[in-house]
């Protein structure tokens, strides 16, 4: 029941109410408000849940005292009214309109017990709570309103003051319960069990309620009063003192492992029958919330009861108890231990922390048949089954698999990749993912021979779907949790993983390294081997040097060190205007260019690179000659040995588009809604048309690019007739049907509208000083004069013909995301340079002014950011001056000795408990509606947003107060509190929210017969690419699972549809292009080798292979889908579902799109209307002789020109079984010499 407080001095506070109401009954919620009509007054609202005993409300004032005595002598009167005139006791049912349920359901069970499910019908039951005697110490509560179940049990906890119980509880949420198990217990009573997959919230409540409340807060809740649990044990210390483990060996008699016992088995009171309909009144309003109990008869449901599961004494000493009976002990010790090799052990705990395995059902035959086996073979099977994802009841059963018989999903790794290894550490538990194939880093390339000892770890929650969150008090053992990780590492078997480092992108995404130490080489080792920090006292800092090291990059290979020549940076007022950029010579970007085999343009003009000790960004230049690459001191940031060069992305052309920010403080700055809406409109109708008309297809795709130029590929598809009238290719119409799904989802989500006349490029400095720079003197000022208007230069590829270039001239816009300050999108002016002209698709800022102009654009520089430029006239401002923020980064402490490794763990730690960054920038969002960007408390939280951003740089947190969140919310936000915006946001979302179209993949549609019957091909041929497909497929597997993708289609494009677990869009969509990029570049190489070589008639042969393979495999599962598979003993089984989880993967053949193109148009493909630079290169060199494969075929990722390391145990021949029951075989290849950057030199220039 909710009661409203009225006439409430603006003094009081959450905890004065809580002090005068409680005595009434159980508060649940306070809300204190400013009253509309009185600034000096305020109102409140409380909410009691049960309603209170009795009705205080009845004469419409209450007196209470006051702290004030002075001024309220007799107390404070305050007017009491019910909110509601009756309360909500009931709720309707969501499937029968006419029945209705109690809003809170309570019981009190005779016992909550903790365990695991053994199979369907079966538990083990671990621990036990029992209601003592005439006392109600555990309940069981579900609430169908906030649709949760709670269990309430009291535990006996050890701390600094002695031995106390302290109440905890568990709550589930109903979309984690899928089903309930019923059956009876004892003689009078009847047992629910409650399976979960995910561990459900644990909670101890804080013995002080007092401390909950914060006086700067105008609400509180009553959860506020329960901290968050990551361990249940009774002496509090005790988890500190051990690694995070999959399996917790705590000596402690009130051990409950959350983390791993997730199923909740409650005993209810059946002796009477109102004890029944009571039981019976909860099984059927879950039913009816979708929760369905299966019952069973007595003796259908089996539970047993025991401590552990028995497999971990097998493979672990036991932890020896002091005092303990020393017959025990020596049973303990003499108990055989069974060695399983650290690859078996690690895919195993895999198995069992993704529920594949049950570690209960585990036996010592099982382990002992892994430990006999040759330990890849043993990795192998144990990989198919974490590939397969379902769980497993008996283990010894994957060895009569002939599929896991089979199963090789990794052919070879190429040198710019790793095996790389990942836990995800969430408050309860520790979850490991199979090793996956990632473009490595500098420290991996190094190590590369003792790569099973590093660890990629992230904390995440429970779901993996969020970042651990550790900012709120009541999650303070989560802090100490991650605390615990950084100092006592994570034990796999009999290795124990360390800390080592993380990059600044680890650290915003919760993540780090560690490695497990070998007799020859520590964690100081390696940290030393990366470089000499020792003049870096600033922790922060010397995390984020570190951690350039850990950049994902592809080294430059045949450049053992270019010829590093030092310049000058340019500087004035104070200001660095080349902070971040150098030089590179056209003769090493032409390397660079062949090495990577880049999917963009051809030759990019910039690279974002590592080398040594530098960073930033190299622009070629005419004057670095040979092998020259030209670094500033603004790019200097350590002494390293290491001096090759590694590329982290190449400049590429796309064009821009607007969002949430941006289209704020272009409101801000007078752009009439209107120029939104027109734009959004037309895009609208055009999305529509697309999926009917090619025409309009192709013109959105090319007028809109992406950054990975993903549209510009699909609009080629188009243009070589894959949708037609008569033919519907299912592959092409998939992806383009999931572009117009995932344009419109960021529409809604983001307000992202495309912009034609725009580009998204990275920034990089004028050398020649031409460009007029800024002028302070225009700083706020209101005339619009174009000669006083800083210049850029902006070159940029025709998205419609990539042989042409223009270059914009005119009044632009130039900003940076995200743009919080009004003064962070400028007004410039774009001019033509002759002597810029060998640069394109990268914006080239002044040299000159009084201040540089990236760093008015929230605070950029020229050391890989992207900066967006429009020129679109209805979008420019009518403010052009607006005076820009000083973004001036506050001074970091620094120390007074040198940086040590536990810095660098409390600095973690430290972080993830102070980042506010995402907090402060849905603030700011939700003000900048209500007040404008303008308004003192937006500028006020953009200088928050600017100190966040450089948190990881600093170590100096931002401090978000309570009266700087919004109270209420537009209703764009879609949050709880809100109010309807008719600012331009507002207008967009409406116009859009009812547009959103689910992305359904479709497969019936028929395969294209140009292709297919192309070639007549022999056995051997689709035998080749039945087994490389194998591989694609469960590499492509395991990075959707990775990413919680749907479908293949949204991993190919970068267009993925589900909300990332951490970080932006933006950068998801970037990690997906970064990593199927390698996979692309991989199997591509393995398809030259299997075709024979790279020559036009052998490559376009072994495609059309792989495209008829895939077909043949697409039919079988449609065939099944209609008539339904048939199991071993020959009966038909229900239909599979047509769902991508279900169907075979048919993006294999387009990892060569341009060869598709080119077997379906034939005579009329145009090589050079490709987008892939590769595909340029290798367009000019088709006519090289078949005999000659070698270095004169230039492609970077050849098999013939890079070098490839094996995996290890890789044998010479394996075989694998396909969806269609086909063995197939493949064999291991030979490695072959790197080209030198000499031999390269004279092969170019026809030396």
């Amino acid at each position: 029941m909710t009661i409203q407080l009225d006439k409430l001095p603006r003094s009081v506070t959450t905890s004065d109410i809580w002090d005068w109401f409680s005595h009434e009954g159980e508060i649940a919620f306070i809300d204190i408000n400013e009253s509309a009509r009185d600034p000096a007054l305020s109102w409140a609202k409380i909410r009691f849940e049960p309603p209170p005993k009795r009705p205080f409300w009845s004469t419409g004032t209450y007196w209470v005292p006051h702290p004030d005595v002075h001024r309220y002598p007799n107390g404070l009167k305050i007017f009491v009214n019910p909110f509601r005139a009756t309360p909500r006791c009931w709720v309707r049912s969501p499937v029968s309109p006419d029945r209705y349920h109690p809003v809170k359901i309570t019981l009190h069970p005779l016992a909550i017990q903790f365990g695991s499910m053994l199979g369907p019908r079966s538990i083990k039951v671990m621990k036990s709570f029992y209601n003592t005697v005439d006392e109600h110490t555990l309940k069981l509560e579900v609430s169908l309103r906030a649709m949760r179940l709670t269990a309430f049990f009291p535990m006996e906890v050890e701390t600094r003051g002695g031995k106390h119980v302290r109440q905890h509880k568990v709550t589930i949420d109903f979309s984690k319960m899928k089903h309930l198990h019923q059956s009876p217990a004892d003689e009078n009573g009847c047992a629910l069990v409650v399976p979960v997959n995910v561990p459900p919230q644990y909670y101890c409540k804080q013995p002080n309620i007092r401390s909950s409340f914060s006086d700067d807060a105008n609400n509180w809740n009553a959860t506020e009063t329960w901290n968050r649990a990551t361990d249940l044990v009774e002496q509090a210390g005790i988890p500190m003192k051990h690694p995070v483990a999959l399996h917790n060996d705590y000596q402690d008699p009130g051990f409950i492992d959350i983390g791993r016992w997730t199923t909740i088995r409650f005993v209810l009171d059946a002796s009477t029958q109102a004890a029944k309909l009571e039981n019976q009144q909860l099984v059927s309003a879950l039913d009816d919330f979708n929760i369905t109990t299966q019952v069973h008869e007595e003796g259908d449901f089996r539970v047993t009861h025991g401590a552990h599961a028995d497999m971990w004494k097998h493979l672990e000493q036991p932890t020896l108890v002091e005092n303990g009976n020393a017959l025990e002990m020596l049973q303990q010790t003499s108990d055989a231990i069974i060695q399983l090799p650290f690859e078996t052990r690690y895919q195993l705990e895999v198995c069992i922390s993704r529920n594949i395995l049950n570690e209960h059902t585990i036996t010592p035959e099982f382990l002992e048949k892994l430990a006999s086996m040759n330990p890849r073979k043993a990795r192998l099977y144990l990989e198919y089954l974490a590939d397969q994802g379902e769980p497993v009841q008996n283990p010894m059963s994957v060895f009569q698999n002939p599929e896991a018989e089979a199963f090789s999903p990794i052919a070879r790794i190429p040198q710019y990749c790793a095996l790389v290894r990942k836990a995800v550490i969430t408050p309860t538990t520790v979850r490991f993912n199979s090793p996956a194939v990632e473009m490595s880093n500098r420290v991996m390339r190094q190590y590369k021979h003792i790569q099973d000892r590093f660890l990629r770890i992230q904390f995440v929650e429970e779901l993996e779907n969020n970042k651990i969150t550790i900012n709120k008090d009541q999650n303070d053992e989560i802090y100490k949790r991650v605390l615990r990780t950084m100092y006592q590492g994570i034990r796999i078997g009999d290795r124990t993983f360390e800390f080592l480092a993380f990059g600044s992108s680890q650290l915003r995404a919760n993540g780090a390294y560690f490695f497990c130490p070998t007799e020859h080489t520590s964690c100081d080792d390696i940290r030393k081997w990366m470089g000499q920090f020792s003049h870096i006292k600033i922790v922060a800092k010397y995390a984020a040097r570190l951690g350039q090291c850990f950049s994902t990059t592809r080294e430059v290979r045949g450049i053992s060190s270019p010829a590093i020549r030092e310049i000058p940076d340019i500087e004035r007022n104070g200001h660095c205007f080349t902070d971040g950029v150098g030089k590179i010579s056209p003769f090493v970007a032409q390397l660079v260019n062949e090495d990577m085999a880049l999917d963009i343009f051809d030759k990019p003009s910039a690279f974002q690179f590592r080398m040594g000790g530098c960073k930033g960004v190299l622009t070629v230049w005419p004057d670095a000659k040979g092998m020259e690459v030209h670094v500033r001191e603004s790019q200097k940031k350590f002494e390293a040995d290491s001096k090759g060069l590694e590329i982290i992305r190449c400049a590429g052309f796309a064009t821009a588009t607007l969002n949430r920010q941006t289209i704020i403080i272009l409101e801000s700055l007078g752009v009439p809604i209107k120029a939104f809406t027109d734009l959004l409109d037309q895009q609208l109708g055009s999305y529509e048309q697309a999926m009917k008309d090619n025409g309009v297809a192709i013109e959105m795709l090319t007028k809109f690019v992406d950054e990975h130029q993903t549209n510009l590929v699909i609009a080629e598809l188009l243009k070589a007739e894959f949708k037609t009238d008569e033919l519907r290719e299912p592959f092409v119409i998939n992806v383009l049907s999931l572009w117009r799904s995932w344009s419109l989802k960021i529409l809604k989500e983001k307000a992202r509208i495309q912009i034609e006349k725009s580009a998204f490029v990275l920034g990089c400095v004028d050398e020649t000083e031409t460009l007029r720079g800024h002028s302070k003197d225009s700083e706020g000022s209101k005339p619009k004069d174009v000669n006083m208007l800083p210049q850029i230069f902006l070159q940029i590829t025709d998205s419609r013909n990539y042989n042409k270039t223009h270059i914009i001239r005119g009044v632009c816009i130039v900003g940076r995301n995200p743009s919080l300050h009004p003064g962070d999108i400028r007004v410039v002016e774009a001019v033509d340079c002759p002597k810029l002209h060998h640069i394109k698709d990268v914006v080239v800022f002044p040299a000159t002014g009084d201040r540089p102009v990236p760093n008015m654009l929230s605070g950029g520089d020229l050391d890989g950011d992207d900066f967006f430029v429009m020129w679109e006239p209805s979008l420019m401002p009518k403010t052009w001056n607006y005076s820009p923020m000083d973004y001036a980064a506050p001074k970091p402490q620094e120390l007074d000795r040198d940086v040590n490794v536990d810095d660098l763990r409390n600095f973690f730690v430290k972080y993830l408990k102070n980042d506010k960054l995402p907090l402060i920038a849905t603030s700011h969002l939700g003000f900048a509606d209500q007040l404008g960007p303008m308004s003192p408390k937006c500028l006020e939280l953009a200088e928050l947003h600017s100190k966040a951003v450089d948190y990881p740089k600093t170590g100096e947190p931002a401090t978000l107060r309570r009266d700087q969140q919004p109270r209420k919310w537009p209703h764009f936000m879609e949050k709880k509190q809100t109010y309807h915006s008719h600012k331009a946001l507002g207008v967009i979302y409406d116009k859009v929210v009812n547009k959103a179209i689910q992305f359904n993949p479709i497969w019936d549609s028929p395969f294209d017969d140009r292709i297919t019957r192309k070639y007549k091909l022999d056995n051997e041929l689709l035998k080749a690419a039945r087994r490389i497909k194998s591989q694609y497929d469960t590499a492509v597997r395991r990075l959707l699972s990775q990413h919680d993708l749907k479908t293949e289609f949204e991993l190919w494009t970068g267009f993925a549809m589900s909300k990332p677990a951490v970080g932006t869009d933006y950068k998801l969509q970037e990690s997906l292009s970064h990593e199927y990029d390698a996979l692309k570049y991989r199997f591509r190489d393995i398809c030259y080798e299997a075709a024979g070589g790279k020559l036009t008639d052998q490559v376009d042969r072994f495609v059309a292979a792989m495209y008829t393979v895939t077909e043949e495999e697409t039919k079988i599962a449609l065939f099944e889908h209609h008539r339904g598979p048939i199991n071993d003993a020959g009966h038909i089984l229900q239909p599979r579902k047509l769902e991508p989880k279900s169907m075979p993967l048919i993006s294999f053949p387009w990892i060569f799109h341009w060869v598709m193109c080119r077997l379906a148009l034939g005579a009329k493909y145009d090589p050079k209307a490709s987008v892939l630079a590769a595909a340029h290169r290798r367009a000019t060199q088709h006519h090289k002789s078949s005999t000659d494969p070698g270095p004169s075929q230039v492609s970077a990722c050849s098999a013939q020109d890079q070098e490839t390391m094996p995996e290890p145990g890789l044998g010479p021949e394996v075989h694998t079984r396909l969806p269609d029951g086909t063995v197939v075989h493949r064999q291991a290849t030979e490695q072959d010499e790197e080209e030198s950057a000499m031999d390269r030199l004279g092969r170019l220039t026809g030396e």
